[in-house]
């Protein structure tokens, strides 16, 4: 059942890329390499603190033809004498656009030191909205004992606007939700109901260095909601608020 069901997302996922095959035409030719070194206070995902000391995650972008394939790792220096990344995560995405619709789908296979494999199928959604972008994610779990069938969900709004000197800043706001399966596994405790789990806030202002560097400082505050999941977050001994400080230096080669 596990393995027709990933075949019916990969089938879906290849699907929606050929029908927008004919697009890649208006992407730049070519291919393009990018690279990125981000440090940041602690490692935070989808609200939970992953880590309690600041960490270094490294990633490695190949891109063209609506096309990009990503390797992101993260480090985490409470880690230090395991001499080993505690992630790995490899994306396989494909943008485009549709009457000002943005629609990214991809999947994203998550290899962790501390706990077993797992792969999400996705489609991410941005529309533009006055001076905002409605924003919307959906990730499925196709692989992954335990699970398998759990979905997390996010949406809100975002803000980009054009500075002097090629300067960018962003900013946005994201409401994120999990099903019940997502939830019970993510915070170890069976029976969680399906429900809004986390508030994020983000800002940063990017500045280009030279011709191909830049860099990106930021902010981001995870909010886990009131209810039985902040209750959780507590009683597993981890901080259900937490502000992120981070920087990353980017270089498109």
């Amino acid at each position: 059942m596990k393995k027709l069901t990933v075949l019916a997302l990969s089938a879906g996922l290849l699907s929606v890329i050929g029908a927008k095959i004919s697009a890649a035409e208006d992407a730049p030719a070519g291919l393009a390499v990018s690279a990125e070194l981000e440090i940041v206070s602690k490692y935070v995902w989808r609200g939970i603190p992953l880590s309690a000391a600041e960490a270094y995650q490294p990633s490695v972008t190949l891109s063209g033809y609506g096309f990009a394939a990503n390797a992101w790792l993260n480090y985490r220096v409470d880690e230090l004498r395991e001499h080993k990344f505690s992630e790995i995560d490899l994306d396989l995405n494909y943008k485009s656009e549709l009457r000002g619709l943005s629609v990214t789908p991809g999947f994203v296979l998550y290899t962790l030191s501390y706990a077993s494999h797992y792969g999400e199928a996705y489609v991410k959604l941005a529309y533009p909205l006055a001076f905002f972008k409605v924003l919307m994610d959906h990730y499925y779990t196709a692989l992954g004992d335990g699970i398998h069938g759990g979905y997390y969900g996010d949406a809100g709004l975002g803000y980009e606007k054009r500075l002097a000197n090629e300067t960018l800043w962003t900013s946005s706001a994201l409401l994120g939700w999990g099903n019940s399966r997502f939830n019970s596994f993510t915070y170890d405790t069976p029976d969680l109901a399906t429900r809004l789990n986390v508030l994020l806030l983000d800002t940063s202002i990017s500045f280009k260095l030279g011709d191909n560097g830049s860099v990106r400082p930021h902010l981001t505050y995870h909010v886990t909601l009131p209810g039985e999941l902040r209750e959780t977050v507590q009683a597993l001994g981890a901080a259900p608020n937490n502000l992120v400080i981070g920087v990353a230096a980017g270089y498109n080669f």
